[in-house]
């Protein structure tokens, strides 16, 4: 009965999300936070034998469903964030699943404020979950040390926090960049198990005068859905703690204002209309050491990803 609820108020969330949140927001110490470092390049000098070869016609990219976001700033507005990426040259329409505008009807300040003290032992993070870091000191001598070597053109960076689950629960982030010439876009999934792992699939491609179709995208904000599970929780406790079965007020939840169960039905699709033709990619799992840079290389581009425990010990 209690699922159920929990279900129609969570409508349309890839359940992978709700579980990870779920059990994120109930025991943050089981979930180790990491920095994460991603640097995407393209190799401006290819070898003519490279040229040369013949690499398979690819098929449409098919995205993870339950694809998380990287964010540029908190608490932006849908608004501006569809002015800002659909200025980006891509081919895609992506979706940003925006739940926070209903979040605070359901009490999730107060339920925040309750996780905030169990959790107070927790040392705080400098930024939000997938937030992308700014001046990002370390980075930026790397890129510039790219960027001088006439044989490098570096098309993403970034870097961010992320707490790491095991492979069942693990989500991908969205990666995607360009310039006027090139771009990549993919995903990067990263887990724990008794090592780190990570599972890049990165397209290269090219822009391109014909048509190519468009693709959808569908992102998710893990921190709206860290909120999303806390407060759910707080509503079934609150049932329960009255002698109610939850399921026999969700007709009266739906219909109050005041409590309007958060909908991720909201989309806000950006056409984007400039094109761009995968060329080529990469598709590669590797194991991985703590704090230690590793690159991944194909003869038209290439990555480096650096996965740090946070704080280092």
């Amino acid at each position: 009965m209690l699922l159920n609820s929990y279900l129609a108020l969570s409508q349309d969330i890839p359940e992978k999300l709700l579980l990870s949140s779920k059990a994120f927001s109930e025991n943050q110490s089981l979930y180790p936070i990491y920095r994460i470092d991603l640097i995407i390049f393209s190799h401006k000098q290819v070898n003519e034998k490279d040229k040369q070869e013949q690499f398979p016609e690819l098929d449409r990219f098919i995205y993870s469903p339950d694809l998380l976001k990287l964010l540029e700033t908190p608490n932006l507005l849908v608004k501006k964030e569809a002015i800002k990426e659909g200025l980006v040259p891509s081919s895609q329409v992506i979706q940003s699943i925006d739940l926070s505008h209903k979040l605070n009807l359901i009490g999730v300040e107060e339920a925040e404020s309750t996780d905030n003290d169990k959790n107070s032992d927790v040392t705080l993070l400098p930024y939000e979950y997938f937030e992308l870091i700014k001046n990002n000191t370390l980075n930026k001598r790397f890129i510039s040390r790219l960027n001088k070597r006439k044989e490098y053109e570096v098309l993403f960076h970034g870097s961010w926090f992320q707490p790491l689950f095991k492979a069942d629960l693990s989500s991908p982030v969205y990666i995607q960049g360009e310039n006027e010439i090139n771009g990549v876009h993919g995903e990067l999934l990263l887990y724990k198990e008794r090592f780190l792992h990570s599972d890049l699939r990165l397209r290269f491609s090219e822009s391109a005068n014909e048509d190519q179709g468009f693709s959808s995208v569908k992102l998710y904000n893990f921190n709206n859905l860290l909120k999303l599970s806390k407060a759910q929780n707080r509503f079934i406790s609150f049932f329960k703690s009255i002698g109610e079965e939850f399921i026999s007020f969700s007709s009266w939840l739906l219909r109050t204002k005041e409590f309007t169960p958060v909908s991720t039905t909201e989309e806000n699709p950006l056409a984007i209309n400039r094109n761009y033709k995968d060329l080529y990619e990469i598709n590669q799992q590797i194991k991985m050491k703590e704090n230690s840079y590793h690159y991944i290389d194909h003869p038209f581009f290439g990555a480096v990803i650096k996965v740090s425990l946070w704080p280092s010990e």
